[in-house]
């Protein structure tokens, strides 16, 4: 009888890891996919949430700094500039923001500048031609904005008067009150060919205006920090206005700060007989920039306030009166006696930090 030999077949492992692997790699490559896609999703929502939790952070330094600035006001009866010592009203408050998170004010004097509703004719041309226009072509410009701006303006040629308006498609007229915007400059006749390029683009002239000239109505602009363009509009000489810049930057030997000035009496020791209408020497506008950041987040507050009605938004055309209603309530008293009057207010969500010069590239 023939011998039997037993074969013995052992199992095939080496199959099912091949399988396993394959499987871990599909698995892998699907959690990639997904995590590729879902990731702005992601992205935004950690930003949106840590924008809510800044916004406590931002709206806490901007309420410390106004009481800071409400101690100075009290205490020395107006605000005048930053060297009385509010530069940096978090620190004077001794405002500690939560672990992680950094906040900075910067402040920022917007009547330092000319009160656009409350220009002259005469200020609005030397302005103009501070700015780099010559005499006759200031004029042009001037006669167009003040043309814009009131009605009881008469405009020293066809081109810059309200028949303009009349003729173009549609017809139009001018709205006979300050400037809301800076942008309405683009659709002032004349005017706008000094301001705009022909393809829309604004001209350096734009830029310079803006920052020499305020949409607010304010009494005076703050000797204290206006600059040479707009004390040299306002009828000073060249010499008066460095002098008064060379006073106000040299510090006191005594405290080693910055001296500033408290009246126009001031200035006038300083620099001799000048004009000072439409100037003083509180700031009537201040504009506030809270800047907070939690690592690569940052929420930044502006505010531009005032205080006691010093400055306002020039009033629009009277519409007329509309019937009251018999049953129509009265509106509720203002309880809350708020030092500050806030005119702009905006909430930004900055975009993250550029890397360092020798980070690697992602």
């Amino acid at each position: 009888m023939p011998p039997r030999f037993h074969v013995r077949l052992r199992p095939r492992r080496g199959s099912v890891l091949v399988v396993v692997l394959v499987t871990l790699l599909f698995a892998s490559l699907l959690l990639t996919r997904l995590i590729e896609t879902g990731s702005p999703d992601l992205l935004i929502a950690m930003r949106l949430a840590d924008r809510d939790r800044l916004r406590a952070d931002a709206y806490a330094a901007l309420e410390t700094t106004l009481a800071a600035l409400m101690d100075f006001r009290a205490v020395d009866g107006g605000l005048y500039a930053p060297s009385q010592g509010w530069a940096d009203p978090l620190a004077y408050a001794g405002y500690v923001p939560r672990e992680g998170v950094t906040a900075a004010v910067t402040l920022e004097d917007e009547s330092a500048k000319l009160s656009l509703p409350r220009l002259n004719a005469d200020t609005l041309n030397a302005l103009l031609v501070q700015l780099g226009l010559t005499v006759p072509d200031a004029a042009r410009v001037a006669d167009a904005l003040l043309g814009w701006m009131r009605s009881g303006h008469i405009a020293a040629e066809s081109a810059t008067s309200a028949r303009v308006y009349e003729q173009g498609d549609p017809p139009a007229e001018p709205p006979y009150r300050s400037l809301r915007s800076f942008d309405e400059l683009a659709t002032i006749a004349v005017a706008r060919d000094f301001f705009y390029e022909a393809d829309g683009r604004p001209k350096p002239l734009r830029d310079a205006f803006q920052r020499a000239v305020s949409l607010y109505e304010f009494n005076t602009t703050n000797l204290n920090s206006a600059g040479d363009t707009v004390l040299l509009a306002s009828g000073w000489d060249a010499s008066q206005s460095t002098q008064l810049q060379k006073y106000l930057a040299a510090p006191v030997s005594a405290t080693r700060t910055r001296p500033y000035l408290r009246t126009v009496e001031e200035a006038r020791r300083q620099v001799g007989k000048v004009s000072t209408r439409n100037l003083g020497a509180q700031i009537q506008l201040l504009r506030i920039r809270v800047t907070v950041r939690q690592g690569a987040a940052q929420l930044q507050l502006s505010a531009l306030v005032t205080w006691s009605g010093q400055a306002r938004l020039p009033a629009p055309l009277a519409a007329a009166p509309a019937a009251k209603s018999a049953a129509a309530p009265a509106p509720a008293a203002n309880t809350l006696r708020y030092p500050f009057t806030v005119l702009e207010f905006s909430e930004n969500t900055l975009p993250d930090p550029p890397p360092p010069p020798d980070a690697p590239a992602a």
